[in-house]
């Protein structure tokens, strides 16, 4: 069963590939057929008792420099 997952992180553009761990979750998820939503902390919200987020969904690669690719900002 695929899930979308929620990433909370610094700034993807800026994260280092070989050490982050969030972004090896990432990748490992992907791998697994996971759905991926990006967001920073300050993106987080909640409204009526119901949590949200302002972000992306995300595709990760293992290749420096070209390792995301971003989709529209959604909620």
């Amino acid at each position: 069963m695929a899930l979308a997952v929620g990433i909370q992180m610094d700034p993807i553009d800026a994260v280092d590939i070989d050490a982050d761990s969030t972004f090896a979750l990432a990748i490992e998820a992907q791998k697994r057929g996971h759905a991926l939503f990006y967001y920073l902390p300050g993106d987080l919200g909640m409204r009526d008792n119901r949590i949200f987020a302002h972000g992306h969904a995300l595709t990760v690669r293992h290749e420096e420099g070209r390792h995301f690719d971003l989709g529209p900002r959604e909620t």
